[in-house]
């Protein structure tokens, strides 16, 4: 049932009927109530899975562990789309055009031309560092794996590995991190040059020292859910187009 402007009570009864159920991203910010920022009042989630027609199938992303655990204990199905390699994918082209959207509104400079830097060559990295070449930027590209550091090459950037980060970070621009772990520590931060722009596209608990950033002045940009901010169209059509594969798979 998609968030209304209605009341609880109308979304409990449409959810008694429901068999299938669909629920935000993320499915609940505090663990106990559904997240529904437009919603009139507040729908636990206790009440909302005792409601639940036991044969329903619930879809939503990012559900936290512990509502995972009601869900087993009342043997209800779900599926989170957003651990969905398909969704993944597809979500890193509005994520790299929404990180290069701040980064060619907070800079001086424009981005051809530009030294930039991506943390990480996953999904997000690949496409990431793809789109800044091609727009002229001078962009390098750190990785852990060979076989990475070798595809970077191939793709005609810069290949940097991790051990060599503190010895060349200074000269970068921007710095663009997709990695989920703490790689920017106040020991690399000190080499980074104080008019450079950090932008943090990496989930919680992100990849930054941002408390040692925020003490050498440095700008700190944490760009999270940028699919669904700057692109909310093509997100919806992703999150609908990955569960409609699930179902597909389901036979239903």
């Amino acid at each position: 049932a998609a968030e209304s402007s209605g009341s609880s009570e109308t979304e409990l009864a449409h959810a008694l009927n429901a068999d299938i159920i669909i629920l935000p991203v993320p499915v609940s910010f505090d663990g106990e109530n559904i997240n529904m920022p437009f919603g009139d009042k507040k729908l636990s989630v206790t009440e909302l899975i005792n409601t639940l027609n036991p044969s329903s199938l619930v879809f939503g992303g990012r559900i936290p562990d512990g509502i995972i655990r009601l869900f087993e204990d009342k043997k209800i199905a779900f599926r989170d789309y957003m651990k969905r390699e398909e969704l993944a994918i597809r979500n890193a082209v509005p994520t790299a055009e929404g990180a290069i959207e701040i980064a060619m509104s907070e800079l001086p400079i424009t981005l051809h031309g530009s030294k930039c830097l991506v943390l990480g060559y996953g999904k997000i990295g690949k496409i990431l560092s793809s789109m800044l070449s091609g727009m002229g930027a001078q962009t390098a590209v750190e990785a852990r794996k060979y076989a990475d550091l070798a595809m970077i090459e191939g793709h005609g950037c810069e290949a940097l590995p991790l051990c060599e980060l503190s010895r060349y970070i200074h000269e970068f621009d921007v710095i663009f991190n997709t990695v989920p772990s703490l790689i920017l520590t106040d020991s690399i931060l000190e080499y980074v040059k104080k008019s450079a722009l950090i932008i943090d596209l990496a989930s919680k608990p992100g990849g930054v020292d941002f408390e040692a950033a925020k003490q050498l002045g440095l700008k700190v940009i944490w760009a999270l859910s940028l699919p669904g901010k700057v692109a909310p169209v093509t997100s919806g059509i992703i999150i609908k187009d990955t569960i409609m594969n699930i179902l597909t798979e389901l036979g239903v």
